[in-house]
């Protein structure tokens, strides 16, 4: 089978030859550029440039090479925007870490030094992002509806954001694509509603104005559809019938439980994201959607495959009430599993490579039977994960979704 064939197999709930693999197919499927350099020399690609496509969580781009070593089957069509006002059409180099090396970022990536060694991006004299010294990623800084008090400001900076060029940029992509791999194609949409509030207004803030003054922030969430409507029409019609999947994401969960009530869950977002995935079945029936949502989002789950949800990741087992087993059983059948294959928050990083083999073969042992199961790891792989590790990881998905495929 093609990777392509291998992936929309299990996404049609039957079983392929092997489990599917994915290594930076979507932004949480990825891996931190100091843990991608040292898979690369430990690889033996050396001379490999390292790019870094996601300035916020310092993500790098997974080149071919690395991709057939870890035999992963699907890849990411990437928007231009790689994070802060950057973006991934043409690169510059920076050294920004204390590894030593120097890593290629996306035009107009041009961080300032303050006299603490912390890193800080600005944008028109605003300080929008910072890393802290010894850091290893970008948080925002700086959140522009912060004190918006009417519609008016909220429509002046809700807007469709996809541009004829962005446009150009994406069918490029696409056809490189295409021509180098038989890989199943991931557009990453976007589309969020809560991370958008909390990008906007700041997370507090946003969390406290749906209780205090839920009419504004609903006018913000109706002219985010109504953004996301228009971005998906163009979207669609340019790269829709080229793609495989589409990306969209909100994090609704938390470690210990939903981030928000189900209650507001259902009133005040499920109705949006079911506009959004009616959108574009609307458009484009065969295209399979994929929802990213970090956390305990057990109660949700019901409610994400009602709304048109087909993929679910990164499928944080470790969550409350994420147990790999009640999953599968509950909602195996009816929505698909795209990650959830190594626990990332203590084993990966702190367990001996045994420990970390006989995770993934109990998590493919769980979520492979019948299809619907794309291994990755539950996130992306951080910056302190040693390369034997990474390889192993994947030899072992590999080796063992393969001994145990029908």
């Amino acid at each position: 089978m093609t990777s392509r064939e291998r992936i929309l197999g299990t996404l049609g709930h039957t079983e392929p030859d092997r489990v599917p693999i994915d290594l930076g197919g979507m932004r949480s499927t990825g891996i931190h550029v100091k843990a991608y350099r040292r898979l690369a020399d430990y690889l033996g690609y050396c001379d490999l440039p390292v790019k870094v496509f996601d300035v916020h969580q310092m993500l790098a781009f997974v080149d071919e090479e690395i991709r057939r070593e870890v035999h992963s089957d699907a890849i990411e069509l990437k928007r231009l925007n790689g994070g802060f006002g950057t973006r991934i059409d043409s690169w510059i180099r920076r050294d920004i870490f204390e590894d030593g090396s120097r890593y290629l970022f996306p035009d107009g990536f041009d961080p300032r030094v303050k006299e603490d060694g912390s890193l800080v991006i600005e944008r028109d004299g605003i300080e929008v992002a910072t890393m802290p010294r010894g850091g290893h990623y970008f948080d925002r800084s700086y959140f522009p509806l912060a004190h918006a008090e009417s519609e008016e400001e909220i429509s002046a900076l809700v807007l469709p954001k996809l541009t004829g060029e962005e446009i150009e940029f994406l069918k490029v992509q696409l056809t490189g694509i295409r021509k180098s791999t038989d890989c199943a194609v991931i557009g990453a949409f976007g589309g969020n509603f809560l991370e958008a509030g909390h990008s906007m207004f700041g997370y507090q803030e946003f969390m406290e104005r749906l209780i205090t003054d839920l009419p504004l922030m609903e006018y913000f969430l109706d002219r985010l559809l109504e953004s996301y409507q228009i971005d998906l029409e163009r979207y669609l019609a340019a790269v829709g019938d080229e793609i495989d999947i589409i990306q969209i994401g909100d994090d609704y969960g938390t470690q210990g439980n939903t981030a928000i009530s189900p209650r507001v869950f259902r009133s005040i977002f499920k109705p949006r994201l079911k506009a959004v995935c009616d959108f574009i079945h609307s458009r484009k029936p065969e295209l399979f959607i994929f929802l990213h949502s970090c956390g305990s989002i057990y109660p949700f789950i019901p409610d994400f495959i009602d709304a048109g949800i087909q993929i679910l990741n990164p499928v944080q087992t470790n969550a409350r009430n994420m147990e790999p087993e009640k999953l599968k059983r509950e909602f195996g059948k009816d929505i698909v599993f795209w990650g959830g294959g190594c626990e990332t928050q203590h084993t990966l990083p702190f367990g001996s490579l045994k420990e970390v083999e006989d995770d993934v073969k109990k998590r493919i042992d769980i979520f492979a039977p019948g299809g619907g199961f794309v291994f990755a790891p539950i996130h992306n792989i951080q910056s302190e994960i040693p390369p034997e590790k990474i390889k192993m990881l994947f030899d072992c998905a590999y080796e063992y979704g393969s001994s145990n495929a029908q």
